[in-house]
Parts: C-alpha cells; structure tokens; sequence
C-alpha cells in the first residue's frame, strides 16, 4: 500500500482554495465512447489515489459520455464527502441556459452527490451568449449545486468577458500547460492579476514522449534524485496560482507522480527550465 500524503492547498485572495493536485479520469471507461472493459481497474484506480491522499478529483460528462463520472460515482461511494474536492465539466453544446441546468443535475446523479466543489465549461461556445451560461452557472451556484464556476480552454479574453457578465468570480481556467506546451506569458500574468487557479491539465505526455530529453532535464534529474514526471510536476507546481491533475492509472504511475509532492525546485533551476527547455507555444484551438 503506498503511504498516504497530504496535498497543500493554494488560495486566492477571493477566499477560493483548492488542492494544488489532482487525479485526471480522462481515458476511465473509454474515451469519446464508453468502453466497460477496464471498469473494474479504473474504480481500483481512483480508489487507490484516493487512500493515498489524492482527494481533487477531475472528470466531465464529455469523457466516455458520462461513464467516466460515473466509475467516480462507484470509486467515492462511502468516502466522506466533505474529504473529496470534485470538478467536472459541461460541454459546450449543453452551455444553453436550460441545457447547463440539465447537464449539471446529470453529472450530479452518475457521481451520487450533492454538489461539485468546482463546475467549468469546457470549451468556448461562441453561438451561445456567455451572459445566458453564466445566468444557469450562478443558479446551480445559488441553489448550493456547485461551490464555484470556472473555465476550461478560454483564451484571458474569454475568460474577462465571462467574468465580466458572472454574479460570481471565475475561480479557474483549465488549459493545456506543461514544460513543453506553454501558454503565454501574458496568461499566467494574467491569472495572477485576475485572481485565478490556473489548472494545466496534460503535465507530462508532451514532456514524456519527446524522442531526447533535453538535457537540463536529466542534469535536474541526478541533482535532485528525482525522474522527469516529478521534476516537470514540481515545476509546475512551483508557479504561483498553478495547480495541476494527472491520470495515474497503475500503482507504478501514482507512486512517481506522488514523488513530484513535498520538495522544490531552486527558483534558479525553475528559471533555467523556463527559457532553456525546448517548448512549442499553446496552440490556438484545444480539445
């Protein structure tokens, strides 16, 4: 059984916190479709991150057509709530009004729980007027089905014109972010004047499956003991305002990301990978 540890938080100065790391569940019982043929490992999975501390939960009725929430719904039954910190996510072709209200109570029926800590839009929908998402974000917010409203895939554009027509602030943008995909600089400026998480979700593929590692990352590596998954975590980790999620799927995978907790890197080190790693800006369109 792999220790238990315990996941700092990050707070804005809105009062909004959240833990700094999370379990990803896309790839959970299929992709786009379902596909039951792994249910019995991916509840095990999200079991296992859960005994071992990893209590921020990331999901979204896209992922395998809601049967992902609901093999979290299996994994957190008898878990005490108030210990979980759930997000999910309504896609944008359900960002109507009534459709937001709908999609919410749904995820919230294939997860057995009463409320999300954290509800986002999954991507931009511009044929919807964001005034009409943000009108149904705020009742499921008022009606106490979600503690908060957050983005995902918005450009700070996007994001200030969201906040902009919101009663409630915009706690989070989730965006592709890691040592190898960056967003721009003004973005993450931009979270920290805004007063919002930034949430990288892909922390490790991009890095991973590059053919040469660079090499400032094995030299981090044998300096700090540490594998390139927990450097590239800790790196992230490290930015004010950011927090990130991770899918670990195996015993194996969850004990290495867990070694990217509880140490830092030099802020000289962090630097170095910041302008030294090779890196590809955020592409204009994301999933």
């Amino acid at each position: 059984m792999l220790p238990t540890v315990v996941i700092p938080e990050k707070r804005l100065r809105n009062g909004f916190t959240m833990p700094s790391f999370g379990l990803g569940t896309w790839g959970f019982g299929g992709w786009t479709e379902p596909d039951p043929s792994g249910d019995t490992e991916a509840v095990a999975a999200i079991r296992r991150a859960i005994d071992a501390g990893l209590t921020h939960i990331d999901t979204a009725e896209r992922y395998a057509r809601g049967h992902t929430e609901e093999l979290v719904g299996k994994a957190i039954s008898g878990v005490d709530r108030k210990s979980l910190f759930l997000v999910s996510k309504v896609i944008p072709e359900h960002c109507s009004y009534d459709n937001i209200l709908q999609a919410a109570e749904m995820s919230l029926r294939r997860l057995g729980t009463a409320y999300l800590d954290l509800y986002l839009i999954h991507n931009p929908n511009p044929r919807i007027p964001t005034s009409e998402s943000m009108h149904a974000m705020n009742r499921l917010a008022d009606e106490g089905l979600i503690r908060a409203i957050g983005v995902s895939n918005f450009t700070t554009e996007q994001w200030e014109e969201t906040a902009r027509v919101s009663a409630r602030p915009i706690v989070a943008n989730q965006v592709h972010y890691n040592l190898r995909i960056r967003p721009s600089g003004a973005m993450l400026a931009h979270a920290e004047s805004h007063d919002w998480m930034f949430i990288a979700w892909r922390p490790l593929r991009d890095v991973l499956r590059m053919e040469t590692k660079p090499t400032i990352l094995g030299d981090l590596c044998t300096k700090y003991g540490k594998t390139p998954a927990q450097i590239a975590i800790q790196w992230l980790l490290g930015q004010h305002n950011v927090v990130t999620i991770a899918q670990c799927g195996t015993a194996a995978h969850l004990e290495e990301v867990l070694g990217g907790l509880g140490w830092s890197l030099d802020p000289a080190d962090a630097e170095r990978l910041r302008m030294d790693f090779p890196q590809e800006l955020l592409p204009s369109r994301t999933p």
